[in-house]
């Protein structure tokens, strides 16, 4: 992707950036919930990164996930970290039948567990900026951005300020500044006013990314067009963006998916012809709104629908 995107930086969004990547894992402690929490690190090499970027992984993930997308955000300086939630994880994908495998995945997907995905995006928030077991470049971020797939997308969506049934509503480290949901849900058959209650109160910049095959997978009654209704159902304030890819499929949008998904789902295993589209939008997203780019969000707005495919769909309000 050339041409108008050196208006907002000489180099290409959708291509890797300019910072060789390091990667470390560590785990953190919750010693009240008595929890341990895997992470992995994707580091730029420069001392000042643009800002952090945590992510949660779906079902029958780790922290493996979302590999493709946060090495390449990292490559364009911004720290990135990903979350492995217990109970969730891979832990749920041990060795049986994919039909056993399915009902291991409806099993683990439950209020109380995402209750507790959520809880543990607010623990690690609450250790950066005081955690040894962190590197500097994240324990000194001022500008925070959310990502999740799937059931991890469900899990921002939450924080962002989606009000749900018997899960009152926290207060979000005020460094978080925007979320990227990839396979965002709208799970319950609500009617419009009650999705308008669910998701009126998200304030923060959003941008839904999903596919026109991005459905269930046979595990629920996720449809390709539910995936669409949090950005639908969203306040009109000049941040909220929608990205629908003609023909992607669910785990095109995982970022790396296992090969234990592989005994449940059907993976494509080359990368998405619309990757690079994704990563380029993805990126100068985070720019506008972690590092208040006017004019990454200018070019995001008003260039980057010239490069998508005629049936691809890119919305903002």
């Amino acid at each position: 992707m050339g041409g108008s995107l050196n208006a907002v930086t000489p180099l290409d969004p959708g291509a890797a950036g300019p910072w060789p990547v390091v990667t470390r894992l560590t785990d953190l402690h919750d010693t009240r919930r008595a929890r341990t929490l895997p992470l992995k690190l994707y580091l730029p090499e420069q001392r000042s990164p643009r800002g952090l970027i945590l992510f949660s992984h779906g079902l029958g993930g780790s922290r493996e996930g979302g590999s493709v997308w946060l090495r390449h955000w990292a490559s364009h300086g911004f720290a990135a970290l990903a979350l492995q939630h217990p109970g969730s994880d891979r832990s749920i994908l041990r060795k049986q039948s994919p039909l056993a495998l399915r009902s291991a995945f409806k099993a683990a997907m439950n209020p109380e567990e995402l209750t507790r995905r959520a809880d543990d995006v607010h623990f690690v928030l609450g250790r950066i900026g005081r955690e040894t077991a962190l590197p500097d470049v994240v324990n000194a971020a001022t500008a925070i951005g959310l990502a999740g797939h799937s059931f991890g997308a469900v899990t921002v969506q939450l924080l962002a300020g989606e009000r749900r049934p018997n899960q009152p509503p926290k207060d979000l480290d005020p460094r978080v500044r925007a979320v990227i949901a990839l396979s965002p849900s709208a799970r319950h058959a609500d009617s419009a006013s009650g999705l308008a209650q669910r998701f009126g109160h998200v304030h923060l910049p959003f941008f839904g990314i999903t596919g026109s095959r991005d459905d269930g997978m046979g595990l629920s009654d996720i449809t390709a067009a539910n995936r669409e209704l949090p950005y639908r159902h969203m306040p009109a304030d000049g941040s909220k963006y929608l990205l629908v890819f003609a023909g992607g499929n669910h785990l095109d949008f995982a970022g790396e998916a296992s090969d234990a998904e592989g005994a449940v789902f059907t993976i494509r295993r080359e990368p998405a012809v619309f990757r690079p589209q994704l990563l380029a939008a993805s990126t100068a997203f985070w720019r506008a709104h972690l590092t208040a780019d006017a004019a990454a969000r200018q070019w995001l707005h008003s260039d980057f629908p010239a490069h998508l495919r005629p049936d691809d769909r890119f919305e903002h309000k």
